[in-house]
């Protein structure tokens, strides 16, 4: 079947006029119960008034007036002696000017004094409990387009005998009547099937019992959804079809079934052509909300439906979707959809409630400001607290949140689950970052981050914490086809301590985490100018690589440092990481303090699976070295062993290492760089034949003196044995 998620507009109407139909009248006829042998039957007449106190559910209802229906008939029911009697509507009473009061007639043995109850609709009853017993259906039927409720108005009235005449009886009503207005706002006509009410828990009565005074004694039977059968009435184009509903109270005496938060759903089933579909009309909306949904004010029944109360609910019904006011559906899986900034704070007050739910950014539905294809939810730079902990799908749909203004940590606080397909542009936080934070995630544990792009992060850090221009924290998580593009991270650190800072990632660690195919460009800026006494790791892509793999990633960003940190064109730290096809094309400037390194500052490995493998840089290094010369290489600063097969390019800074070995790292010019990708490709084939990606000549002139070499998919050439040639899109 297929589902429309609709959402519900309010448009009140004015005075409603029903009338009459044949269905409402009562034909089945009843002599009346209890033992009437001993007593002698005598004419009686009284008039019979519907309480107005507030609208009532009948299905006779004139300009807000509820009035009898000729046919109409009583059980009057004599407590005195157990018995039971029928009373009928007057024959001469004119159903073109219905009234409110009517006058019945019958039979009955009554005597000064005797206490009388009577019950609306007529019922056969040998006992008492009989007529206090009220049942209600679970599935109602409404066959023409007024309302058909006579079965289900249950009314009482008591009263006692005065003067040998039976009083004239007040019938109050026993049920709530809630009016469903349809208005059909699609471009076709529909066939009403059904509308259903449900709650999420079980508030609805099948039952009602009333004590010998008339008072509700007792609701039972709780069920947690009412049917409403149409009939499939056709309800043409910009036509309102009414469907009515009697139900029994939610509420007598102290007793309140619903709660301010119960949740309800009304559904309407229609045939569209022939093809039938639910369109969600309500969907999870709290009692205590439906004012602000449907202009429902139900804090004037105590948040219940209350006997003698009519509830008008209006909605407009298209089978074709509409977003909802809220900017955001959680659907029957729980699946969160989002379609607009109002949707994306909606999803941020109830994600610890759907932390493992798959959260959609619906691009069809988004905004496309440019007419580029380019779809935008604009925050406006209103203030995003972070969503506190995500472990589900966020699925970005290649969508972008523009000026986002993050309060702390970042868009998420902690992700343990997969987001992707998502850019954020023009990223800011509201002050100074004085702990851990990344633009998408502060903390990302056993992961992935897919196809995310940072632009225009700007970003304050005063304390020593962790941060990345994407994630402040990876851990055991994968990271792919990510890249900051462009901002300024600045790194203003005051107080004792040190932490890690990356382009990307602030500190990579943990065996199975991974980055891969993933950049940082080159209207990046880091700058460090100070710090305090401890070494900060900075690096182009990430700070500190503790254990990690880096594989297939470059970074282009720009250095600008004076502080006691150790700084790195791509990685500030790597202790037993591994990096694989790797290069920097960027910049380093400023005074150093400390291992400074065009690809790397320090390399620490003492696993022997851990390498830095077909790596190259091109980092223009141009520093005041107040660190000394063994604190400053080309490649890495400071060394332990672990290269294989890696090059540099650089006339300002011509040693390899600064301290350790240069094992397994060249000097190179562009052109030679060029001729060693063979050499390269067969190393990465070497360390990970299912790496997937092989070095290729960069054709662009713009670039290729800085990067003579790019990152492509690799296919192998016949006969080659290494991943050499092919076409499969650069990185």
């Amino acid at each position: 079947m297929k589902k429309v998620y609709h959402l519900l507009s309010v448009a009140l109407l004015g005075a409603m006029a029903l009338t009459s139909c044949e269905e409402d009248k009562i034909v089945n006829e009843n002599s009346g119960g209890g033992n009437e042998t001993d007593k002698n039957l005598t004419d009686y007449s009284f008039i019979a008034s519907i309480k107005q106190s507030a609208p009532l559910g009948r299905s006779n209802l004139q300009n807000g007036v509820y009035t009898w229906n000729k046919g109409d008939a009583v059980a009057l029911w004599n407590r005195n002696f157990g018995a039971g009697y029928d009373f009928s509507i007057t024959p001469g009473y004119n159903d073109n000017q219905p009234d409110k009061s009517a006058e019945f007639t019958g039979k009955a043995a009554v005597e000064n004094g005797h206490k009388l109850i009577a019950v609306f609709p007529r019922k056969e009853a040998k006992t008492f409990n009989d007529l206090a017993t009220f049942s209600m259906p679970e599935t109602f039927t409404q066959t023409g387009k007024t309302a058909e409720l006579a079965a289900t108005t249950y009314m009482v009235a008591t009263g006692d005998v005065t003067d040998n005449k039976i009083p004239a009886l007040t019938f109050s009503p026993l049920t709530a009547l809630i009016q469903f207005g349809l208005k059909n706002t699609s471009d076709r006509e529909l066939k009403i099937r059904y509308i259903t009410l449900e709650s999420d828990d079980d508030v609805f009565p099948a039952e009602l019992k009333i004590d010998e005074n008339g008072v509700v004694q007792s609701l039972s039977g709780m069920r947690n959804k009412l049917t409403l059968d149409m009939s499939g009435q056709a309800l043409a184009q910009n036509e309102t079809l009414n469907g009515y509903l009697n139900i029994l109270p939610t509420t007598y005496g102290d007793t309140r079934l619903m709660k301010s938060t119960t949740e309800l759903n009304i559904t309407v089933s229609v045939l569209n052509n022939e093809v039938e579909q639910d369109i969600i009309l309500l969907k999870k909306v709290k009692v205590k909300d439906l004012e602000d949904n449907i202009g429902l004010d139900m804090d004037a029944t105590a948040n219940q439906f209350a006997a003698g109360k009519h509830y008008k609910m209006d909605f407009e019904v298209d089978y074709r979707f509409r977003i909802p006011d809220e900017g955001y559906m959680v659907d029957d899986d729980g699946n969160i959809h989002i379609y607009n900034k109002t949707g994306l704070f909606g999803w941020n007050k109830i994600a610890d409630e759907y932390r493992k739910a798959t959260v959609i950014l619906e691009k069809e539905y988004i905004d496309e400001p440019a007419g580029d294809g380019i779809k935008v939810i604009d925050m406006g730079n209103e203030l995003w607290e972070p969503v506190g902990a995500f472990g589900g799908v966020f699925e970005g749909n290649g969508v972008t949140i523009r000026n986002l203004q993050i309060a702390n940590k970042g868009f998420i606080a902690t992700n343990t689950g997969t987001i992707r397909d998502l850019t954020l542009e023009n990223v800011s936080f509201s002050g100074n970052i004085t702990e851990g934070a990344g633009a998408l995630a502060a903390e990302s544990s056993t992961s992935v981050i897919q196809n995310c792009t940072v632009k225009g992060v700007t970003a304050t850090v005063t304390k020593p914490v962790v941060f990345g221009g994407l994630i402040g924290r990876n851990s055991e998580g994968r990271i792919e086809g990510c890249q900051v593009i462009s901002g300024t991270i600045n790194l203003n650190l005051g107080g004792a301590g040190n932490s890690n800072y990356g382009g990307l990632v602030g500190e990579h660690f943990n065996g199975t985490a991974l980055i891969i195919n993933s950049y940082v460009g080159a209207d990046v800026t880091i700058k460090h100018p100070s710090n305090s006494s401890g070494a900060s790791c900075v690096g182009g892509l990430v700070g500190w690589n503790n254990s990690g793999k880096v594989k297939g990633c470059y970074s282009l960003a720009k250095l600008e440092v004076s502080c006691s940190g150790q700084v790195g064109g791509l990685i500030g730290a790597n202790s037993n990481g591994t990096v694989l096809a790797c290069y920097v094309a960027g910049s380093i400037s400023g005074t150093i303090h400390n291992n400074t390194g065009g690809f790397i500052a320090q390399n620490t490995i003492n696993n022997a699976d851990a390498t830095v493998t077909a790596c190259y840089s091109t980092t223009q290094i141009n520093v005041t070295n107040n660190a000394g010369s063994n604190k400053l290489g080309a490649f890495v600063a400071s060394n332990s062993t672990g290269i294989n097969q890696c090059y540099f390019v650089g006339e300002t800074v011509t040693n390899p290492v600064g301290s350790g070995s240069a094992n397994g790292i060249s000097k190179v010019t562009a052109t030679q760089l060029k001729d060693k990708k063979r050499q390269m490709n067969l190393a990465i084939e070497a360390k990970d034949p299912e790496f997937g990606f092989s070095f290729k000549v960069n054709e662009d002139a713009g670039t290729n003196i800085y990067c003579p070499l790019i990152l492509q998919g690799a296919v192998k050439e016949p006969g080659f044995g290494g991943s050499d040639f092919g076409d499969g899109g650069d990185i």
